[in-house]
């Protein structure tokens, strides 16, 4: 009988940080780079890390996108700076509430696309993200013994 596992996190990537930072709440950020699955792992745990102290709300969130392209980065599905995509997030962060809290807030089994893609977010933490915010992932895949 075959078993399934989960493997090994591969080393964290950085799936978008400058566009956050000085992110309104409810703003759509700018587009991070362009990332490729070149090693194509199916999953990756993904986590927010605040770059500074700042006060989310009760019910506060990130959302996620991984905008893809299947022609190797030319082009990708619609979502651009102030602009969310048509479909839902690939992933909603939850974010701790508190007052001039640095919170580390994560998220497990974000489907990566097989190829191209790049991060889009839109801010629902009812604060502006402090300057040095990222979010950063790690992918794994699954091994089949």
């Amino acid at each position: 009988m075959t078993q399934v596992r989960w493997g090994a996190y591969d080393p964290p990537i950085l799936l978008i940080s400058t566009p956050l930072n000085g992110l309104a709440s409810g703003a759509i950020s700018a587009v991070g780079g362009t990332l490729t699955n070149s090693a194509g792992a199916l999953y990756a745990d993904a986590e927010f890390i605040a770059g500074a102290a700042f006060s989310p709300v009760a019910g506060a969130a990130i959302d996620l996108w991984l905008l893809r392209s299947v022609d190797g980065g030319l082009s990708f599905e619609d979502g651009a700076s102030g602009v969310a995509p048509s479909r839902d997030p690939d992933m909603t962060i939850a974010i701790r509430s508190g007052s001039g809290i640095i919170p580390r807030s994560g998220g497990g089994q974000l489907v990566l696309p097989p190829g191209t893609y790049c991060a889009i977010v839109r801010n629902r933490t009812g604060a502006v993200l402090p300057s040095g915010s990222a979010i950063r992932a790690a992918t794994y895949t699954e091994i089949a013994n």
